[in-house]
């Protein structure tokens, strides 16, 4: 008999993805691991296969609507990819290096540790990032011209950094990478939730290769979470108007705070 929590998981997580914007890999990951005793590099790799093609109709729905900086999206891949391939790396150093019980204990603590920042990220972005409303100030850059050669520099070194924990524990592709896109530029929220989307997509494709070709994904759990993820997502995208994000991003950040603290706790 099938079991059916992997794809109730995943419809939860999708609809919370579609509600909010945030939350896939924050959620699914510990999940895999904690919850259906996933191994920590199987877990990793699944849930990048799975946030690829989750996030693959939402970059094709951006792009329709104009509202993905691809000079953005392109140099913080120049950062994240290769960083994000370095994460694969080093989780296959760490599988390779250490018995599997101290693999889980080592991969589930960064785990946790992300999580945490994942959280605190998301408070930061929602009720501490100061107001953009006033847009940039004169002579600085608006988001519409060419960046400078020293904007460019810090997006593919934050790139960097965002991709490096996405390829070592598939976490914070979106909210990590998000706050750093609001600290960066003064662009338009819809473009800022565009061109993240558009960016993490491609690193997960990306990093997902890598994990498959370690044999890092369970194809067969993927499948099963993708049956609840996209009803999920669809659900989640057609009620979001209605209903207010910013409390749920706050209850969200706390439980993944709440479950990092845990996980660090226990191990």
């Amino acid at each position: 008999m099938i079991d059916p929590t992997p794809a109730l998981f995943g419809l939860l997580v999708g609809f919370l993805v579609g509600l909010t914007g945030v939350g896939g890999g924050s959620l699914m990951t510990p999940f895999l691991v904690a919850v259906m005793g996933v191994p920590a590099p199987t877990a990793v790799g699944t849930d990048l296969t799975f946030a690829t093609l989750t996030k693959l109709t939402g970059s094709f729905q951006h792009f329709r609507q104009r509202s993905v900086n691809v000079e953005i999206a392109v140099f913080l891949g120049m950062g994240s990819i290769p960083a994000g391939l370095l994460g694969v790396g080093t989780l296959e150093w760490i599988s390779g290096t250490f018995d599997p019980a101290r693999v889980e204990s080592i991969m589930i603590t960064i785990i946790a540790a992300t999580l945490v920042l994942v959280g605190l990220s998301l408070i930061y972005r929602d009720y501490f990032m100061p107001k953009r409303n006033e847009g940039p100030k004169p002579g600085r850059w608006d988001g519409k011209g060419r960046m400078s050669r020293r904007r460019r520099a810090y997006t593919v070194l934050f790139g960097a950094l965002g991709g490096y924990l996405v390829g070592l524990t598939s976490i914070g592709s979106g909210s990590i990478m998000a706050v750093i896109l609001l600290l960066l530029y003064p662009i338009a929220p819809a473009v800022i939730v565009g061109t993240d989307i558009t960016h993490a997509m491609v690193l997960s494709f990306v990093v997902g290769i890598a994990h498959m070709t370690q044999g890092n994904v369970d194809f067969g759990l993927a499948g099963t979470l993708l049956l609840g993820s996209i009803p999920g997502v669809l659900v989640g995208s057609r009620l979001a108007p209605w209903i207010p994000g910013k409390p749920l991003k706050l209850i969200l950040a706390i439980m993944l705070i709440f479950v990092g603290t845990r996980l660090l706790l226990a191990y």
